[in-house]
This record gives structure tokens, C-alpha cells and sequence, in this order.
């Protein structure tokens, strides 16, 4: 074999060995690294990326001052212009973080002038013309370092609609206290915050016996739910017979809060244990 054809076999050898060794492609640092880099947002439309490569600075960590996360790893930046005076969310959801950061100034971030920040979305009362920057965060100082982030720009929700009864009959035990049930249904869309409450009241001889309750943990999908409470009066003894009912249901969501009212009488019936 002449030496030509070793050195053009040797060529061909090494060209096609060349991908199998070669080093390993790296995902490049987002283009939204930084502010100056800010991607602009359309309400609306979400936007998405791969944030495993972003970078955090000083930036970062002198607003969050303002803010207090826990940490602010792969920050990428977004703008955001209303075109007119409007409240509108920014939302993070559909991302995979453990818990993602969102904070919002008013102009150049390097001015400080912070508007709003949280976990998961906020809510902004814009002004027409004002650009706002936008800085979405893994907000978990872990090992894992961001990863895929969604933003959307959009309006607030409605308030959620909320409908409550109060069931005519309860019970007086021996101790006592009332024990009263009654249900309630809430359309509650992105509902987080929620409960019912209430006050019965009941005439015993000249006493006004009056008791408050509450109910936490409201489950909010539209369809009737049952709750229950039980009434401690801070001044006598509930008994057998009519009491009085006042009682309000609220559930809120990221923007407004939605109310439902009942009130009416409810006929205690004595029991021996509670």
C-alpha cells in the first residue's frame, strides 16, 4: 500500500471517528439572561424556555432584598406593556420548578423600583405605556438549578361565585355547645383562599346566648359540599329549641373575593353526648 493511500485511508478514519469522540454539546446561557435581554410579552400568549443554564447577579439578589425568596437561581427576564390602565397576572403555571419567583419592577431593575413579587404568579395594577420588567426565578436554593419556566400575561379572573345554606335543624348537647350543618358551592377558578363564617344566637329565659364559629378549607369545584361547626358560646349554654343563624361564605382567588349569605332559624334538638 502506498503511502498516499495510508495517509488518505488514515484522513478517512479519523473524519469518521471524530462525532463518536467529540465533546458533548452544552445548553447555551438564555438570551434573558439579563434585563438588557428581556423578552417581551404579548397577554395572552405564554411563553416558555429552558432555564438550567441561566445565571444569577448582583441584580438579582439587591432587589430580592426587597422581596425576601429564599433564592433567586435562574432568573430569566421578561417586559410586559399594557396598553391601558388594567390590573393583569403574570402566572407562572404549567412550570416544573419546585417553586418558581416572580418579580416585577417598574422600569430599569437597576433602579430598585419594585412593584410586586411571589410564588407561582402577582398581580399588577398597570398603567398604560408603563413598561415593566418582569423576573422569573427558581426560587429554591437547591442543587437543581431552574428548569422549564412558562410565563403568561393575562387578566384577572372573575370573582368566584359562591352559594351557601344553612340546614333548618341542629343539635344542643348537654355541655353546651350547637352543633349546626348546612352546605355550600363555589366556582371558584385559581380559588386559594376560602371559609365560612357564621354566628348563632339563641334566647334562653332574659340571656342572649352567642356563639361564633368558623370553617376553613373550603373544597371549591362547583358542585354543593357539606360542612359542619360546632358553636361555643362565650356567655351561656345553648338548649333545646330556636336559635338564630347569620352566616357568610367567601372564597378568593389571586384577584377579588366572591361572598355568599344565608341567615335564618334553625331548631336545636337536645342530645345526651357530644
Amino acid at each position: 500500500m502506498s503511502s498516499t493511500l495510508r495517509t488518505a485511508l488514515a484522513a478517512a478514519l479519523t473524519a469518521a471517528l471524530l462525532p463518536a469522540f467529540a465533546a458533548p454539546a452544552w445548553a447555551a446561557v438564555p438570551a434573558n439572561d439579563e434585563p438588557t435581554g428581556a423578552i417581551a410579552l404579548t397577554k395572552g400568549v405564554p411563553t416558555s424556555q429552558d432555564t438550567t443554564e441561566a445565571t444569577t447577579s448582583d441584580i438579582d439578589a439587591q432587589l430580592n432584598a426587597l422581596c425576601g425568596a429564599p433564592g433567586t437561581d435562574a432568573s430569566v427576564w421578561y417586559t410586559y406593556t399594557p396598553a391601558a390602565d388594567e390590573p393583569f397576572i403574570v402566572t407562572t403555571e404549567g412550570s416544573d420548578l419546585l417553586e418558581t419567583g416572580v418579580l416585577v419592577v417598574e422600569g430599569d431593575p437597576a433602579d430598585g423600583n419594585l412593584v410586586t413579587c411571589g410564588p407561582g404568579g402577582v398581580v399588577v395594577f398597570g398603567a398604560a405605556g408603563q413598561t415593566y420588567t418582569i423576573m422569573v426565578f427558581d426560587a429554591v436554593p437547591d442543587d437543581v438549578n431552574g428548569g422549564n419556566v412558562t410565563v403568561l400575561v393575562t387578566d384577572p379572573p372573575p370573582a368566584p361565585e359562591v352559594g351557601l345554606t344553612v340546614d333548618p335543624r341542629g343539635t344542643a348537647f348537654k355541655d353546651g355547645t350547637a352543633f349546626i350543618t348546612g352546605t355550600y358551592t363555589s366556582t371558584a377558578e385559581g380559588g386559594y383562599d376560602g371559609g365560612i363564617q357564621g354566628m348563632l344566637t339563641q334566647r334562653v329565659g332574659r340571656l342572649k346566648v352567642t356563639a361564633d364559629f368558623f370553617v376553613g378549607g373550603l373544597y371549591c369545584d362547583g358542585t354543593p359540599q357539606v360542612w359542619s361547626a360546632y358553636a361555643y358560646s362565650y356567655n351561656g349554654i345553648f338548649a333545646g329549641g330556636k336559635a338564630s343563624n347569620v352566616s357568610i361564605a367567601f372564597v378568593c382567588n389571586i384577584w377579588s373575593c366572591g361572598e355568599g349569605y344565608t341567615e335564618g332559624k334553625v331548631q336545636l334538638t337536645r342530645a345526651k353526648l357530644k
